[in-house]
């Protein structure tokens, strides 16, 4: 059966593609006869193939009759995309064979497909261009030869979108600017002209303006469409400012204020370009103009958030062309009710105020504090803490007992900025009836972080009746004492009983406290059932995965060794509960009291709610592993942190958390304490391991291909693996030793390849003790190349460890590490094209495999003549399967940004914190829960600072305006992290890195 056949009826069985199942498609492909095609009726679907039907077509070499037959079939059916899907296909599959596309176009061409329909479809479906550097391929060089008919029917037929007249203008005015721009003369009377989508100008005035200029101010007073007139005039006045500005100034202050069909102020897209526009060239002109825009009510609910985002980026480029003068813009802003353009007003006026705006800014700031919405107010309670403290203080204190808790803790720490001078206020706050207002009096109290102030919170913790409050309390001398509040045996005593006259019975019926294994004190007694109890009762209240501050004390009384029955006692009745996330709290209970053998059961437990949906249980069974802290429990969580990165992300953005967390309580960084959990496998420093075998004794020891070898030392011959006559228990041993082995080194691959990436140095002496000792990190060693530097962070030279621990150069020279400095993994960046092709020389005469592409990595700089560019067209107009794109991306770190309406996913970024940097590609037609036939368009490419951009659900704070200050200009971003970025865009794209390959010059 033909391949066409088996694809056709394969998507017969899917609902979504009705359209296919019409057995009058089979019935032509196998007849050839025109009249089956009658009973299929006016396909409706959108210009492209399902996947089965385009990998059915195949190559173009190959063929087959059906496959002709089927195309024939599209082509008279009308079908809008099916030549153009087919060629766009094999092309993406073969993107450096030219032949593949004339192959494909003279089968086009045979079964009859006219020249004008063919451009058409190659227009929409193929690439014509390769976007690192503009050169075409073979589907483009075939639409520049086109003839003056073809040409201008692109232009009639094409040219009134955005999509398909950008392709088709940068394709021309890129390769044939003249000949595109006798095409635009030549239709300057046409009745099309007006409709004309202004990509048809936008590129050429990029590439050439004083070669469009004219034709493009034709373009610019006979289009009737604002957008397009604006888009254009901006290039006009930018390349003849005196000649245009007058009529810019006309269209911008026309659209401003502008009113709808509705008879309201529309502040939507066209009235941001207005403002800006207005605020960077005619703000002083147009500066009552400005006033009234920047005053006016927001409308419409549903576009509230564009519209104060588009008066926020107004405001800001006002402020930068105006300075002080602005002040009376954001003044303005303060007439109606719009507290996120308020917000971002106050911000600006911060950064410009003098001593004598104090009571101006007060004035608005109240208005702020009027709004009902906690998250506005406690935003703008902050605020008031940095720009008009003392000016608000009367105002401040009775936020303390505000409904909302982020409003009170807001107004905590700001007033905390008055210092001890106010501390008198604490008697009339404790004296407030509700609990959460003396809560938040806790938190002022905290963030002052005296002794007066501690010695304020310890006097009333004797005196304080509620729970939560005292816990407040508690936790808060924690912090300011460094340590547990001490309590004498007797008053500790006195508090848990005073605790279980409230408490009878176990916080849930599933688990009695008579019938658990109960461990023993430090001091060598049994823990009583009642301390048990209160324990419980305590750690239940804990909302997070920590260890209640009051039952502390008696938590480190239990002797660690004889508890871990009881915690795997706790979870396991957790497990077989049903599994109420309220009752987490016991997690945390078996990770204080619990030894190592609760790692793989809360590693299982995780992996099965994460596979059943339950992704919020496995986020707390992940935070519960890293309270245990120990080494083996650390190491689960960095795993999982590794193995979900691109699913369950929300897992692994817990584990990531948590082992950040971890590091944070040892004082260490995430980097040093994910060098000190690396599991040692029962090997000791620096050696193999022995195990005698009663005949024998077996070394082993773990290869530089990281897999175990087994010698036999008396004989000194290698053997295959150890005696089946040694123990159960050490076969055991070794068997979980060979899982482990494998599971450690996937995390350490990707580990050792993000500290290349993030520029990561060790101390020389920790490097050695970790690197010349660890049997798991020695390969590495042996099979990276090193870098040394000095305290400066200068590279002093470089280096590979051979397998008796000595360091040799690229020249086989012997290398003696100095004593002090630092040594990282050196990036390809790092060295001159000499020093780096050596390197590679190296390694290929001694075999040795890199564990990641390290002095091979495509290494990519930024090009001439891009330097100052700000949003980069490297993969513009890309097109790629959804889930392909989503399975490249996130493979390689990248996530998605905002969702926005109707699950859109309109960016999707990755982050390099160490550089300061985050990466951003546009994606047009991405969206959550995308099928597997779905095809998306990749955008505009742009770095920002990192963090500067907010991501969440709606959030819509992505840089559109090449001015915006988070945006970084090409020669501004880290050379390390844009070649990293830019060589991921590669990859998902699917494209060589060769094309944007720096040539190897010396850095």
């Amino acid at each position: 059966m033909a391949a066409i056949i088996k694809a056709l009826d394969e998507l017969a069985t899917k609902a979504w593609h009705k359209e296919w199942a019409n057995p009058a498609w089979k019935q032509f492909i196998l007849s050839g006869d025109e009249s089956h095609l009658k009973k299929i009726p006016k396909l409706e679907t959108t210009a492209w193939l399902p996947g089965e039907l385009l990998l059915a077509l195949g190559h173009p070499a190959t063929l087959d009759e059906s496959g002709k037959r089927f195309l024939t079939a599209c082509l008279k059916l009308d079908h809008p995309g099916a030549i153009g899907s087919w060629i766009g296909h094999v092309t993406t599959h073969n993107p450096a064979d030219a032949e593949v596309f004339h192959r494909a176009q003279a089968v086009a061409v045979e079964l009859g497909c006219p020249s004008k329909r063919l451009a058409s479809e190659l227009i929409r479906h193929v690439r014509l261009l390769d976007l690192t550097d503009r050169s075409t391929t073979a589907a483009g060089r075939h639409l520049l030869q086109v003839d003056d008919g073809v040409l201008e029917h692109l232009l009639r037929d094409h040219c009134t979108n955005g999509i398909d007249s950008s392709v088709i203008a940068l394709l021309f005015s890129t390769h044939a600017p003249n000949r595109w721009l006798q095409q635009l003369e030549r239709l300057k009377t046409a009745d099309v002209f007006p409709e004309l989508h202004f990509n048809v100008w936008i590129w050429p005035m990029e590439l050439a303006p004083s070669m469009f200029l004219e034709v493009s101010a034709t373009a610019f007073e006979r289009l009737t469409l604002w957008d397009s007139r604006f888009e254009i005039g901006k290039r006009l006045h930018t390349a003849a400012p005196e000649r245009f500005v007058a009529a810019m100034e006309k269209l911008a202050v026309t659209q401003l204020v502008a009113v709808d069909s509705r008879r309201q102020v529309n502040l939507g897209e066209q009235s941001r370009q207005s403002g800006a526009w207005l605020a960077r060239h005619r703000a002083r002109a147009q500066f009552p103009l400005l006033q009234r825009y920047f005053a006016l009510e927001l409308s419409g609910a549903w576009h509230i958030r564009f519209q104060s985002d588009y008066k926020i980026e107004n405001l800001e480029i006002a402020v930068q062309t105006l300075g002080r003068d602005a002040i009376p813009l954001l003044d303005s802003c303060f007439a109606t009710s719009q507290p996120e353009v308020q917000l971002k007003a106050l911000k600006f006026w911060a950064g410009i105020k003098s001593s004598e705006d104090t009571e101006a800014i007060a004035k608005n700031l109240r208005i702020l504090f009027a709004e009902e919405d906690g998250s506005v107010l406690s935003r703008a309670v902050r605020l008031s803490g940095d720009i008009a403290l003392e000016a608000m203080e009367n105002d401040l204190w009775p936020l303390l007992a505000h409904k909302s808790k982020p409003v009170r803790e807001a107004a905590a720490v700001t007033l905390a900025k008055l210092g001890e001078s106010r501390l008198p206020k604490t008697k009339e706050l404790w004296a407030i009836r509700r609990a959460d207002a003396r809560i938040a009096a806790v938190a002022w109290l905290k963030a002052i972080g005296t002794p007066a102030a501690a010695a304020a919170l310890k006097t009333r913790l004797d005196t304080e009746e509620d729970d939560n409050v005292r816990d407040a309390i508690l936790l808060a001398l924690e912090k300011l004492q460094g340590g547990t509040v001490a309590l004498s045996p007797k008053e500790f005593a006195e508090r848990i009983q005073k605790t279980l006259q409230k408490v009878k019975d176990s916080p849930v019926p599933w688990l009695d406290p008579k019938k658990l294994p109960m461990p023993r004190l430090r001091d060598g007694s049994t823990l009583p059932v009642d301390s048990l109890l209160y324990l419980l009762y305590r750690q239940s209240r804990v909302k997070e995965m920590r260890a209640d501050i009051e039952a502390k004390p008696l938590y480190q009384q239990i002797d660690r060794k004889t508890s871990g029955d009881l915690a795997l006692a706790v979870v396991q009745a957790f497990f077989a509960s049903k599994g109420d996330a309220d009752d987490r709290w016991t997690m945390a209970f078996a990770a204080i009291v619990g030894d190592d053998r609760l790692v793989p059961v809360l590693t299982r437990q995780t992996k099965e709610w994460a596979d059943n949906m339950r992704g919020k249980l496995a986020e707390y069974a992940v935070q519960s592993l890293a309270l245990m802290g120990s080494d083996s429990a650390l190491l689960a969580v960095d795993a999982m942190a590794i193995r979900y990165r691109a699913k369950n992300k929300n897992i692994g953005k817990a584990a990531s958390e948590a082992f950040a967390e971890a590091a944070q309580a040892r004082g260490l960084t995430v980097e040093e304490l994910g060098d000190l959990v690396v599991p040692w496998l029962g090997f000791p420093p620096g050696q193999p391991r022995l195990i005698a075998t009663g005949k024998a004794t077996v070394e082993v020891r773990i290869t530089e291909d990281f897999k175990l070898a087994f010698r036999d030392v008396a004989t000194n011959k290698k053997v295959a693996k150890l005696p089946d006559s040694i123990p159960a228990e050490l076969k055991a041993e070794f068997k979980e030793m060979t899982a482990s082995l494998k599971e450690a080194v996937k995390s350490q691959l990707l580990r050792m390849e993000t500290l290349m990436v993030r520029q990561f140095r060790w101390p020389m002496k920790r490097w050695q003790e970790l690197y010349l000792q660890h049997p798991l990190l020695l390969p590495f060693a042996q099979r990276l190349v090193w870098a040394t530097y000095d305290d400066t962070g200068k590279l002093t030279g470089t280096f590979r460890i051979l397998e008796d621990h000595s360091a040799t150069d690229a020249q086989d020279e012997a290398v003696k590490l100095p004593n002090g400095g630092q040594v990282g993994v050196v990036h390809p960046l790092e060295l001159d094209a000499a020093l780096r092709q050596q390197w590679i020389t190296h390694l290929a005469d001694y075999e040795v495999v890199p564990p990641f592409a390290q002095m091979e990595r495509p290494v990519i700089k930024v090009a001439t003549g891009t330097e100052k560019t700000k949003f980069g067209d490297e993969v513009l107009n890309t097109k790629l399967n959804g889930i392909t794109f989503k399975g490249r991306a996130e493979r390689l770190g990248w996530a998605r940004g905002s969702v926005c309406d109707a699950g859109c996913i309109n960016y999707y970024l990755k982050s390099f914190p160490a550089t300061g940097v985050d990466v951003f590609v546009e994606t047009e037609g991405m969206y959550v829960g995308i099928d597997m036939y779905s095809e998306i368009t990749l955008g505009k490419v742009f770095f920002v600072k990192h963090g500067s951009v907010q991501i969440g659900s709606y959030v819509y704070d992505e840089p559109s305006d090449a001015d915006d200050a988070r945006l970084l200009a090409y020669q501004d971003v880290p050379v390390i992290a844009f070649s990293e970025a830019m060589g991921d865009l590669a990859k998902i794209a699917g494209k060589s890195t060769s094309a944007v390959e720096a040539d190897d010059s010396t850095n």
